[in-house]
């Protein structure tokens, strides 16, 4: 099945119908495209259907100013219209907002390239995951770095363990006391039973009520 040409026209250039060495594009719900236009130095807002496009980032001249790209390689576009480009000369990461003539660095900018954790070495794609972390293949230090970039976004998913304390039963064991009377005519044991009388109602019981321990 033959392809159809939505953007450019076949021979490379700088007017806004044609392109030179593009290396990425993104496309969003309406089917606008965002071409990375490498060689041009420059985004490209490509409208569903339009001959032409509109610079949207960059000056068409290669620079490292906050205004300018060289040989950008790779673009992602947010649902607000935010490019975030990976600026390939310039070993850093570039977020654009919309209807602005310069973006800010991201990520890498030191403005130099290195194999540092700071730095990258010709960064050539990126793409984001649904926490906000920003993955850019890191081209000559041969790896792919991981970046927090949006605020609001944690893909360290925090568990609350509630610890409940558990309260065993109060158990209450009381000595009950149970006393048997005895008949006799017996003078001494007839003394013994007054004075063990005497003796019990003297005495508080609740003091010889054992009691075990509350758990907690």
């Amino acid at each position: 099945m033959p392809g159809v040409v939505v953007a450019g026209d076949g021979t490379s250039g700088t007017s806004a119908s044609q392109l030179n060495v593009p290396l990425g594009v993104f496309v969003n719900e309406a089917g606008t495209l965002y071409i990375v236009d490498s060689s041009n130095h420059r985004i490209q807002k490509w409208n569903n259907g339009a001959s032409s496009g509109v610079t949207v980032a960059g000056t068409g001249v290669s620079g490292n100013s906050l205004s300018e790209l060289s040989y950008p390689t790779g673009i992602v576009v947010d649902s607000n219209g935010y490019m975030y480009i990976v600026d390939y000369a310039n070993s850093r990461i570039l977020r654009w907002p919309p209807n602005s003539n310069s973006g800010e660095c991201i990520a890498a900018c030191t403005g130099v390239s290195g194999n540092g954790i700071d730095t990258l070495n010709y960064a050539t794609a990126l793409a984001f995951d649904s926490y906000g972390s920003l993955f850019i293949s890191d081209g000559n230090n041969h790896r792919v770095q991981k970046f927090q970039i949006l605020s609001g976004f944690d893909e360290t998913s925090t568990t609350t363990i509630t610890t409940t304390a558990i309260t065993a039963t109060d158990h209450t064991t009381s000595l009950q006391t149970s006393s048997k009377s005895s008949r006799t005519h017996s003078p001494t044991i007839a003394i013994s039973i007054a004075l063990l009388l005497w003796f019990l109602n003297d005495w508080n019981l609740s003091d010889i009520v054992l009691r075990l321990p509350t758990i907690q």
